[in-house]
């Protein structure tokens, strides 16, 4: 990000304030709607995709808008009644879109925290001003002040553009719903991390296993081990508590099967790493897979 933008909205300090009570209200409109939250959740996050679904649906809108911007453009030069229709037809579409694009793009941004909920706080008012900059635009085509309407839905576009950018840095610079494990490896070895003795049962357990941070979790005799760090958003899982043959994480409550590290509740959407474990003169041994 510029060091300019970057410093402007660390100095907006009502971001900080709106984004606490906002973030509060929508995830407790999740919890009161039961299982059928937890449901719409994940399917919202992209949990069922094994992606977070809101980059895949943002296409949509903005691809829309784009061809508005080319059609206007190529009407005005030939003065076509089809193109003006077919302008205003791609107008709509990426309206129409867009409230999945909000959807998904709200229901990632509630588990947001520091920087990155500013941001994100930013990047989703900023696109919510160009929905209603496109939907004023699109009343004012069909009530037949073309020309104002041509210059609004210009206008959507470089607030789309710029809540675009903003949704970018969040993902390249802050690494917003990125594989937090991507780069944990190893070891390619079997390597002892603690004694079964020491392992007490249904305790989460953080091992260092020639510099990965595991985490080791026994069960009915059974030793289960996955990467520590959360794929999520990088907390420690050594922190979060079991739930059947289950962990879930302490930070945003993403819930993965401790056999496979299996996705079973969001707001994850990839699963967590798990490595091999065998037990050897009374020492447990983990080898990355």
């Amino acid at each position: 990000m510029f060091k300019p933008l970057d410093d402007f909205i660390q100095q907006q300090a009502w971001l900080e304030t709106a984004a606490g009570p906002l973030q509060a209200w929508i995830n407790d409109t999740f919890s009161r709607a039961g299982g059928a939250g937890k449901t719409t959740k994940n399917l919202l996050n992209g949990t069922w995709l094994g992606h977070p679904l809101h980059p895949v649906v943002t296409d949509v809108p903005i691809g829309a808008w784009i061809c508005t911007f080319v059609l206007d453009t190529l009407a005005g030069m030939s003065d076509s009644s089809e193109l003006r229709t077919a302008a205003d037809i791609t107008l709509a579409t990426g309206l129409a879109a867009s409230i999945s694009a909000a959807g998904t793009g709200w229901t990632d941004w509630s588990d947001t925290y520091g920087k990155d909920r500013k941001v994100g706080l930013l990047h989703g008012l900023t696109m919510v001003t160009a929905v209603v900059t496109y939907t004023v635009a699109l009343v004012t085509r069909l009530s037949g002040a073309r020309r104002a309407g041509v210059i609004l839905s210009n206008t959507g576009l470089a607030v789309a553009s710029a809540g675009a950018y903003l949704g970018g840095d969040q993902v390249f610079d802050l690494g917003y719903g990125v594989n937090r494990t991507a780069y944990h490896q190893g070891p390619s070895d079997f390597v002892p991390v603690l004694s079964e003795s020491e392992l007490e049962t249904n305790q989460p357990t953080k091992v260092d296993a020639d510099g990965r941070a595991v985490m080791l979790i026994k069960q009915g005799g059974q030793v289960f081990a996955m990467d520590d760090t959360c794929v999520h958003a990088g907390c420690s899982l050594s922190g979060g508590r079991i739930e059947g043959r289950s962990i879930i994480c302490p930070c945003h409550g993403s819930q993965y099967e401790l056999d496979s590290g299996s996705v079973i509740n969001g707001p994850a959407t990839r699963p967590e790493p798990t490595l091999s474990v065998r037990l050897r003169n009374g020492m447990i041994e983990v080898k990355g897979e």
